[in-house]
């Protein structure tokens, strides 16, 4: 019985490639290269080393839903949420960043995870402020919003930032502040502040880059010189993306959204720059789109590919790839919207093995929370109920250790605490 069903298997995934496979090569997105007027300078090997990633073999127990383990976390300042702020280092612990939502002045504060789900606080930011004498005595940052990441230099690179006082037009009262941590010390060092918020950070391996709003304003510090240029991208009064991308060549994607008219939609593309900040090109975003750009969270989810592609998802659930090594029309990819029932939240995105398969977690209203596996040669998706997750507002996106297993962060609905789990695949 066993090996009929895997002849079946075989046997169905080889007919749904067929018909798949057709339908990709007969589309496929537009391209707009009014940006790339700069010709794009050759790879250098030596300018960037790809962050190393944990990737293993794929086997029948991916291809079941994960289970499901609550990680314990002890009761920190008033912090009452994680809003996706989750990365892990290269020895497979985990770190959480977690908010304070109200309070004076609020403070974020930085947690850390090891192997054996213990908890650990590592400090946080208006006492790290303090320490280091900068800004006012009133100062707030509420937030660690941003991934938490590892650079080839060993240390670990966050952002904060407080939303005291901003508008759709106005900058925070605070602004934000780029941090770094040495994950075996604990010991915290500040790199810079910003008039803007930055709510994300990404790296390709040397260069930390954050995202600051409003205006999509994209800093870059160098870890070697500790040089920090910067670029604004443009947005849209009152709209920030949660994410923006960095694929294997170092090469950084953030989406460029802009209003010809007061009646008119706005439009977005994703512009794609290169290590010196240079624009390269941009392509169509046709489906980053919204009735109210303010409440729409862009790019919300990603994943890195052992290739140096990148599958992202916007905000109503479509699932996208950045091809690295491709240019014009190939470059990006839209595979649709990810969860076959329609439109959903999938904040967060993995990959087992980096090559064939992409695996979210779904959120749709009046339904159970589900757990999509994306198969990239088929195009097929299957999805599973997650009951187990109902009672959590997750996000959070990539964060695994070196035993394979994935990790969420956000809040319990019940208690209003934060709350990590962790989603593991029993042999």
């Amino acid at each position: 019985m066993k090996l009929f069903g895997g002849l079946f298997f075989v046997i169905v995934i080889v007919i749904v490639i067929a018909i798949v496979v057709f339908g990709w090569l007969s589309s496929g997105p537009g391209l707009d290269t009014s940006v790339g007027e700069k010709p794009q300078p050759p790879f250098n090997a030596e300018l960037v080393k790809p962050v190393k990633r944990h990737y293993e073999p794929v086997s029948e127990r991916h291809f079941k839903k994960p289970q499901v383990e609550p990680v314990l976390l002890p009761d920190v300042g008033r912090t009452d949420v994680s809003w996706g702020s989750v990365g892990n280092d290269p020895a497979g612990n985990i770190y959480v960043g977690l908010a304070e939502s109200y309070g004076d002045p609020r403070s974020a504060h930085l947690l850390k995870v090891n192997a054996a789900g213990q908890p650990a606080v590592m400090g946080d930011v208006v006492s790290e402020l303090r320490r280091e004498g900068i800004g006012s005595a009133s100062q707030s940052q509420g937030k660690i919003h941003s991934q938490i990441v590892a650079a080839n230099d060993g240390y670990l690179y966050f952002s904060s930032f407080d939303e005291a006082g901003e508008t759709d037009v106005r900058l925070p009262d605070y602004g934000g502040h780029l941090w770094r941590v040495n994950n075996q010390s604990g010991q915290w060092e500040h790199l810079f502040a910003t008039p803007e918020a930055l709510i994300a950070v990404n790296t390709d391996g040397r260069y930390i880059y954050a995202l600051g709003y409003w205006g999509h304003v994209l800093y870059q510090y160098d870890t070697q010189s500790a040089k920090v240029n910067k670029i604004e991208v443009g947005s849209v009064p009152g709209h920030v993306s949660r994410q923006f991308l960095v694929d294997g060549k170092g090469h950084v994607y953030v989406p460029k959204v802009s209003q010809s008219g007061i009646n008119e939609e706005p439009s977005a593309m994703l512009v794609e720059f290169d290590q010196n900040l240079n624009p390269v090109t941009q392509y169509p975003l046709p489906d980053y789109q919204s009735q109210d750009m303010t409440r729409y969270r862009g790019i919300i989810g990603y994943t890195n590919m052992r290739n140096g592609d990148v599958y992202f998802t916007l905000g109503q659930g479509y699932l996208l790839q950045v091809q690295a090594n491709e240019s014009g029309a190939e470059k990006l990819i839209n595979h649709g919207l990810f969860n076959p029932a329609g439109e959903a939240n999938i904040p967060s995105l993995f990959t087992v093995d980096g090559e064939q398969f992409v695996m979210g977690v779904s959120r749709r209203s009046g339904t159970d929370p589900e757990w999509l596996i994306y198969e990239k040669i088929s195009g097929a998706t299957v999805n599973y109920a997650m009951p187990e997750l109902k009672d959590f507002l997750f996000f959070g996106t990539e964060a695994k250790d070196t035993a394979g297993n994935f990790y969420l962060v956000g809040r319990d609905k019940k208690t209003r605490k934060p709350k990590v789990v962790k989603l593991t695949f029993p042999q």
